[in-house]
C-alpha cells in the first residue's frame, strides 16, 4: 500500500514537472518565430526543435563592418532599423541560407554589411553550442 502511495505521488511529481517544463519553454518563444510560422505550428514543435529555430533566429547571419579595401564589393542592400540581433527579423527580411554559401548584403547608410550563413554552419554552430 506504501508502495503504491508513494508510486502515485513520484508519478503526480513528475507530471507536474514536465508540464512546468513545457510551459515554462512555450513561455519563451521569440515572437519572430510567429512569422515563419503558423501559432499551431510553434505549439507542435518539440522542445528541441524550439531550441533551433530560437538559435537560428539570431545565429543564422552576423554584422560586420565592410572591408576599407572593397567598399563597392557588396551590391545588394538592406534596409534595417536596427543593428542589434534581438531586433532584426530573418524571417521578415527573406533571409534564406544556401546550403554552403554565403549571401552578403550592404546595410544602408552605415559601413556595415549583413552576412547570412549557409546552413551547413548554422547547424555546425548549433552542434557545437548543444556539446
Amino acid at each position: 500500500m506504501i508502495k503504491k502511495v508513494f508510486a502515485c505521488v513520484t508519478l503526480i511529481g513528475l507530471i507536474s514537472i514536465s508540464t512546468f517544463t513545457i510551459a515554462q519553454n512555450k513561455a519563451d518563444i521569440d515572437n519572430r518565430l510567429y512569422d515563419k510560422f503558423s501559432k499551431k505550428e510553434v505549439n507542435a514543435l518539440s522542445a528541441s526543435e524550439l531550441d533551433y529555430w530560437t538559435f537560428y533566429i539570431e545565429n543564422s547571419f552576423q554584422i560586420v563592418d565592410i572591408p576599407k579595401e572593397k567598399p563597392d564589393a557588396v551590391p545588394a542592400v538592406v534596409s534595417l532599423k536596427s543593428l542589434d540581433k534581438k531586433d532584426i527579423n530573418v524571417f521578415k527580411l527573406g533571409f534564406k541560407p544556401h546550403a554552403v554559401a554565403r549571401d552578403y548584403f550592404r546595410i544602408e547608410g552605415t559601413d556595415k554589411m549583413v552576412i547570412v550563413l549557409p546552413q551547413s554552419e548554422i547547424d555546425q554552430l548549433f552542434k557545437a553550442r548543444s556539446n
